[in-house]
């Protein structure tokens, strides 16, 4: 295996215990899992208490009404959804993110990310809210493969020698030179990641399609197209080119040949204007 991939998957952070212990009841239990005994496992918890009902109130979700307990959470999201949003949020904050080496400003990049999650939400909330809150985490996630990449080639010294590759093509394709390096992309990587920290199925054959939507089983084909296209959207250093533009209406129109069809009008209407104004150049 790639040395610096086999040292970004030696280095992956653990999951909390309060995240283990949820994931080992709901995947011990099966069809005999009960919204109480998930409640009293995060309950013992505040942070993931706190964590679970504040992503619950986001936009992410939607809701009417204000969400002020965890049974609410539970109830109204599903146990699947609240223990993969569990994990999600507990690998955003289990190590520094600093993405200098990809030439980007940290604190930009962890926008943008929060507006791929914002986006995916809004896009679906209204005509497929299942979709919706299956995806969130996948979303929150889409980039996860970049910052664990970031933070080997910065520990093994390598992170200027990577810029200097990313600068020599002009940023033109991360994925190339992320491959070059570590023997795959960040997206590809991301199918591993969900695999090894146990997400559902469902999400891991999602995330795992990403670069190739069309071979995604009828199953997830539709989250892998999503995701597709908002990766064309909001890509670091190439999201809403016209080129990207392009590539995410070729996805979309792709889809519909395999009878999948999106909510264009939405699409359209949340947009980043300079994404809009790039659609047809």
């Amino acid at each position: 295996m790639n040395e610096l991939l086999l040292k970004t998957i030696d280095n992956l952070p653990p999951l909390p215990e309060t995240v283990m212990k949820l994931q080992q009841y709901v995947d011990s239990s099966g069809s005999e899992v009960q919204v109480q005994g998930v409640v009293d496992i995060i309950s013992k918890d505040p942070l993931l208490t706190g964590d679970l009902l504040r992503l619950a109130n986001s936009p992410y979700y939607g809701f009417s009404r204000e969400i002020s307990t965890l049974n609410q959470v539970v109830s109204l999201l599903g146990i699947s959804n609240v223990k993969n949003v569990a994990i999600a949020n507990s690998l955003r904050g289990s190590f520094k993110i600093d993405v200098s080496p990809y030439g980007l400003d940290t604190q930009e990049f962890l926008g943008n990310c929060s507006r791929e999650a914002d986006f995916i939400s809004d896009w679906f909330s209204q005509t497929d809210k299942k979709l919706a809150q299956v995806l969130v985490p996948c979303a929150m996630l889409l980039r996860l493969g970049m910052m664990l990449f970031a933070n080997t080639l910065i520990q093994s010294g390598k992170d200027k020698e990577f810029l200097a590759q990313l600068k020599e093509s002009d940023f033109a394709d991360i994925g190339a030179v992320e491959t070059e390096f570590y023997g795959l992309d960040h997206l590809t990587f991301l199918g591993f990641l969900f695999d090894h920290w146990k997400f559902d199925e469902i999400l891991i054959q999602s995330t795992a399609y990403i670069t190739m939507p069309h071979a995604a089983s009828d199953e997830v084909k539709k989250n892998a197209y999503a995701l597709a296209i908002v990766n064309k959207v909001f890509e670091p250093y190439n999201g809403g080119k016209p080129y990207n533009m392009e590539d995410a209406i070729a996805l979309i129109k792709e889809a519909k040949t395999q009878n999948i069809v999106f909510n264009m009008d939405r699409f359209f209407e949340i947009l980043p204007t300079d994404a809009k104004l790039n659609i047809g150049k």
